[in-house]
């Protein structure tokens, strides 16, 4: 556990130096903003549900920005070869890179305490439960783009290709939603079980479910093992 803090903490404070990471950072959100007040001023309807929602559209463009680095830059510059010299394993290189992610998704979701505190000033009947638990599924919806983005940029050492494949990753997760429509009735409700927004929805009604939380997790334990076990493949076959 302690390689994998100091690995998050050295990637986040790189991260942290890095104008690249504050180009995306403003970029998203002065996008999230322009679409909060949009609700309010266009739509008349102040709440953080639509935020979250909008919010997540947003990670499938602005997470794979995130990560496309974390794995595909070692590898470009060769570093990888070395950390797999050092006493410490892939699994820690790989979950130490998604914790630094991790954080720094947190570091962009603080900011949602702006929205929240407009809301808790001039709205009426708030429902601090929904927000927290809404709070709590972005985070772990987003934790789960974090994973298929580092899996991504495991494979390729070109960071724009990393970035292609984990945006189509992410996206099709997002998309199955719409696809239920052209599903047979027999399979929507297996189908839907692999959506995000399918088991963030429960998050936004401010309900917890046990499998939505199961769901997230499991998406990302197994995008963590599939970029561990592609470093590993990769090394062996350096080896040989």
């Amino acid at each position: 556990m302690k390689a994998i803090w100091t690995i998050a903490r050295k990637e986040y404070q790189l991260a942290m130096r890095s104008v690249t990471s504050y180009i995306v950072f403003i970029l998203f959100l002065v996008i999230s903003g322009a679409g909060f007040s949009a609700s309010i001023f266009k739509v008349g309807l102040a709440e953080l549900r639509g935020l979250y929602s909008f919010q997540h559209i947003l990670f499938i463009f602005f997470i794979p920005a995130i990560t496309m680095g974390s794995i595909a830059r070692e590898r470009s510059n060769g570093t990888i070869e070395l950390l797999s010299t050092l006493p410490i394993r892939l699994t820690h290189v790989v979950w130490g890179k998604i914790l630094a992610s991790t954080m720094q998704l947190a570091t962009l979701l603080v900011f949602n305490l702006i929205p929240l505190a407009i809301i808790l000033i001039f709205g009426q009947g708030i429902d601090i439960g929904a927000i927290l638990l809404g709070s709590l599924g972005i985070l772990i919806a987003g934790c789960a783009y974090i994973s298929i983005g580092v899996f991504a940029s495991s494979l390729p050492s070109n960071q724009v290709l990393a970035f292609i494949i984990a945006f189509f990753i992410s996206g099709f997760f997002y998309v199955i939603r719409y696809l239920l429509v052209l599903t047979p009735l027999a399979l929507v409700r297996y189908v839907q079980y692999f959506s995000f927004e399918y088991h963030l929805s429960s998050f936004m009604r401010g309900v917890v479910d046990v499998r939505d939380i199961l769901f997230f997790l499991a998406v990302i334990v197994i995008f963590a093992l599939l970029a561990e076990f592609n470093l590993q493949s990769k090394n062996l076959m350096q080896e040989r």
